[in-house]
């Protein structure tokens, strides 16, 4: 082979591995607009149910404990099986899911569903982000990996305010229409671009549960859980904020979702930069701040100016862990763990609907018994608890 066939063969490996990352980038995007879409259609939902927007929060709640406890689970399961097969035909119920949501008749069906949709959304994600090694280089998988959880902050940028615009004129159930057709067009560039058969370890489904004894696994857990319950004690009941204390109109709601969606995703990019640069001990300056903000929250919340400011540095600082700890997580399973590479590349994903649903809950109860305005109190001692988790983390990374 001559040198220009060799650069040739090179370039095109490249672009190959580049449509690859596309593909999976968009499928976390379809995951994150599939789990965002309730915080959109919310109110829609609670109307066209006859609930209150209490009960269905407990759509994103249930959602969330279901993703948490059932990831780690279907991750393994996922783990025995060829990735490119297991994604593929995950992904196909995925879409079948949502179509069914379109169709629920009652509260309780949907809930059902969702917590099915939340189910095979955790082995979806595990597995993508065991794709990783295979590819990008080594050098290249901190952007790539902040690349793939950044499909979740574009979902919400522009899927969860696509979604929004769609329920306020065409009902909410067209929303779940919508994430098919995206699905089954996301699907298609997936089954083209993904590599067909990568490495594979035989281990037994609960063999890869050794990682759990780990202290650097628990810490890394424990970290994204709690620094994602203080964000969505606030995010869970972003649009009545907007509506009642911003003074948004309901028709320019998707914009104000749309404006904090962007921040959302600078946060989860730098995440991928602070990868590159001692992120793990950079973390504890991102609490602490997280931990102002929402000491403050309640307080501005009395001015639309001060309020709006104070969410859009939530929404900033909301995904900036994900890439440092994840990286971290697989960097020593890899080392250590080669077997387990499926479940530890679920971590993010697990602990982080963990602490959707802790947020969602200690929210929807500040929420009931002394108003939303004071859910920022909730938010701030949850952050602490990420700091000393991301603190200790770090000793325990470098002997300390």
């Amino acid at each position: 082979m001559s040198v220009l066939e060799s650069s040739i063969s090179e370039v095109k490996k490249e672009e190959n591995k580049l449509l690859a990352i596309i593909s999976l980038v968009l499928l976390s995007f379809a995951l994150g607009t599939s789990e965002f879409i309730v915080i959109g259609v919310l109110t829609d939902i609670a109307e066209g149910f006859n609930i209150t927007e209490v009960k269905a929060g407990g759509l994103v709640s249930m959602f969330a404990l279901s993703y948490s406890v059932c990831t780690p689970f279907s991750a393994a399961f996922a783990g025995k099986f060829n990735r490119f097969n297991f994604i593929i035909f995950a992904s196909i119920i995925f879409i079948i899911l949502n179509f069914l949501c379109s169709l629920a008749s009652n509260y309780i069906f949907l809930l059902i569903i969702r917590m099915l949709i939340a189910v095979i959304s955790g082995a979806l994600i595990s597995v993508s982000i065991s794709f990783t090694p295979y590819v990008s280089s080594k050098e290249k998988r901190p952007m790539a990996v902040a690349w793939i959880y950044s499909g979740f902050s574009i979902a919400s940028i522009f899927g969860v305010p696509i979604g929004t615009s769609i329920s306020y004129y065409f009902g909410w159930r067209a929303s779940f229409i919508f994430i098919c057709v995206f699905s089954a067009v996301m699907l298609i560039l997936m089954f083209i671009t993904l590599p067909k058969n990568t490495p594979s370890h035989k281990v037994k489904i609960f063999g890869q549960f050794i990682l759990f004894r780990d202290t650097r696994f628990l810490l890394s857990t424990f970290t994204i859980l709690f620094g994602a319950a203080s964000s969505y004690v606030l995010y869970t009941y972003l649009k009545p904020i907007f509506l009642n204390y911003i003074h948004i109109p309901n028709k320019y709601i998707s914009v104000a979702l749309l404006v904090f969606g962007v921040t959302v995703l600078f946060s989860n990019l730098l995440s991928g930069k602070l990868a590159e640069h001692n992120g793990i001990y950079r973390l504890r300056y991102v609490f602490m701040m997280q931990f102002l903000c929402m000491i403050v929250l309640p307080f501005a919340l009395l001015n639309a100016v001060s309020s709006s400011i104070v969410i859009l540095i939530i929404g900033f600082l909301m995904y900036l862990m994900n890439s440092p700890v994840q990286l971290n997580i697989l960097d020593f399973t890899e080392k250590e763990y080669p077997s387990c590479l499926t479940l530890a590349s679920s971590n993010n994903s697990f602990s982080f609907n963990f602490g959707i649903a802790l947020g969602s809950f200690v929210g929807s109860s500040i929420f009931d018994n002394f108003g939303i305005r004071w859910v920022g109190f909730g938010g701030a001692v949850l952050s602490v608890l990420a700091f000393i988790c991301i603190v200790n983390l770090y000793k325990t990374n470098n002997n300390v």
